[in-house]
């Protein structure tokens, strides 16, 4: 056997490995090109409405949800409401409607009980202008103004034709719940 053995031309050991490293640099090559990110975990603060920001120059968008989006709401009838939100809805207490998908509840006016005349928002991501539920009343009080009332845990701020009740627990000033009110009440 040991007649046998011969030795191989070392051609045969370095091509396999000229060919592992280009492919190798190849796909580094279009890794590199591809700018890849892997973000775990990011803290962002957005100030002044902005919508976007960059990471190694490229631009990520941040969709914000306005409460802006609901007040179109006030005013229709239940159809018109359902297929707004092309959601079906479940009853809650008090003739009111509850949209799961869209995290609001919606209750009807006192006088026909049939156009709507509240909307609850209870997304913790909605977007007041800058400020969200669980942030303190404070927060809104200075993007709203001074409220027109303040009670209770209650503020009232005028916001162009409509009203918002911003619900805070009195001890530690969270916010924990926004009524969009077509009248004051």
């Amino acid at each position: 056997m040991l007649n046998k053995y011969h030795k191989k031309s070392k051609i045969w050991l370095i091509g396999p490995l000229i060919i592992i490293i280009t492919i190798s640099l190849v796909g580094l090559n279009s890794c590199a090109s591809k700018k890849s990110i892997n973000i775990k975990a990011v803290n962002v603060n957005i100030e002044n409405n902005q919508n976007s920001l960059a990471v190694d120059g490229l631009p990520i968008t941040i969709e914000k949800v306005s409460f802006t989006k609901y007040l179109s709401l006030l005013g229709l009838n239940k159809k018109e409401l359902i297929s707004a939100l092309n959601e079906e809805p479940n009853i809650i207490d008090e003739g009111g409607l509850e949209f799961k998908k869209a995290e609001i509840r919606v209750w009807f006016d006192t006088k026909s009980y049939t156009l709507v005349d509240q909307i609850f928002i209870m997304g913790k991501d909605i977007d007041f202008n800058g400020v969200k539920i669980n942030d303190n009343i404070n927060g809104f009080k200075k993007v709203f103004g001074n409220p027109l009332s303040d009670k209770n845990g209650d503020a009232h701020f005028k916001y162009k034709n409509i009203f918002l009740s911003v619900n805070y627990d009195i001890n530690t000033k969270q916010t924990y719940g926004v009524y969009i009110l077509k009248n004051n009440f």
